[in-house]
């Protein structure tokens, strides 16, 4: 009983003597971290109020890659994300005001610990460039969240967090914006009955080849007495600066029989961005560059080989400044 008695005195010392000094420790923190960012705020606003923009930059998301996010909106004041992963564990951010100084939010964690604090980003502009700091503040509970910082640096912890979201704002804010040369257009399209001809052939055979299976496709639709339903098409497969793999395609009115070839089948149904291409053929590369820009900045993936839709008949327009070439990427 008198063991019993000296180790209840001595916990009861141990608890005594830790809530004192924790009465004596900082009741709350504050961490902050700054740069300068070579950008105009109206171009770093976006990467903040968005809260589907900070995939682009923050170190929480780099950090647990598997974490599954949802939003309650996204952009704007009360604009929220709620997070779960093994690594980042659960919590939730809220943006909670915004103006030309200061665009603030709530941090809550959930687990592995409950805390809620509040942060933001203070902005102050230096003629074309932008003094960003981010900074974290909360209240430290009596006596377990006192006693913690004893054991752990919030200023390290998320200090080297807020370093690496900065430096990512930085990189994004910074890069040179892609300057598109047409516009393009997001739509839907039904899938059309086709007579095609698969083919492989080298880059240098493509308007000769282009023109001949086109030609064998039309001589098979008048021996069959079925009409055209559309402008001429080449579906793409396959390319490299030596060779092409592409369908030779007409849009048909009616089902065809197959015949040497020429094959009957339905192109592409589903979501597509296109571009209104004007000028000769062999012009068309930067329209496709801006194509594949557009889709990797709006999130799309290639669903299927692009094609070409041949408006303008080389036939009847000799001028071929006057060209039109529609040019589709089926996405998902």
């Amino acid at each position: 009983m008198k063991s019993l008695k000296w180790i209840m005195i001595i916990l009861i010392s141990i608890i005594a003597i830790a809530l004192i000094i924790a009465a004596f420790l900082p009741s709350s923190y504050k961490v902050e971290r700054k740069t300068e960012i070579n950008a105009s705020f109206e171009k770093i606003a976006p990467l903040i109020t968005d809260l589907k923009m900070w995939d682009k930059w923050s170190p929480w998301k780099a950090a647990d890659s598997a974490a599954i996010y949802t939003y309650n909106d996204t952009i704007g004041v009360n604009a929220e994300m709620s997070w779960e992963g093994e690594i980042v564990g659960s919590g939730k951010l809220r943006i909670t005001g915004i103006n030309d100084t200061l665009i603030k939010y709530q941090l809550t964690f959930l687990d592995p610990m409950e805390s809620t604090s509040e942060g933001g980003f203070i902005v102050k502009i230096n003629d074309d460039k932008t003094e960003l700091t981010w900074y974290d503040e909360g209240s430290l509970s009596y006596p377990m969240g006192r006693l913690m910082t004893l054991f752990i640096s919030f200023d390290k912890m998320l200090g080297s967090d807020f370093e690496k979201g900065l430096a990512n704002i930085k990189t994004v804010a910074e890069e040179k914006s892609y300057e598109y040369s047409y516009s393009i257009f997001e739509k839907s399209v039904d899938a059309l009955n086709i007579a095609a001809i698969r083919d492989t052939i080298s880059m240098n055979e493509t308007s000769e080849v282009l023109g001949k299976n086109f030609g064998e496709i039309m001589s098979l639709l008048k021996k069959q007495k079925v009409e055209c339903a559309g402008a001429p098409m080449a579906i793409s497969y396959a390319w490299d600066p030596s060779s092409w793999d592409f369908e030779a395609a007409i849009p048909v009115s009616k089902e065809i029989k197959p015949e040497g070839r020429i094959q009957f089948k339905q192109s592409y149904a589903g979501k597509v961005v296109y571009i209104i291409y004007t000028g000769p053929y062999e012009g068309t590369e930067k329209a496709y560059n801006d194509l594949d820009y557009y889709m990797k900045e709006n999130g799309y993936e290639q669903n299927g080989g692009p094609w070409e839709i041949y408006v303008t008949d080389p036939m009847t327009e000799p001028d071929t400044s006057k060209w039109i070439t529609e040019i589709y990427f089926p996405v998902k």
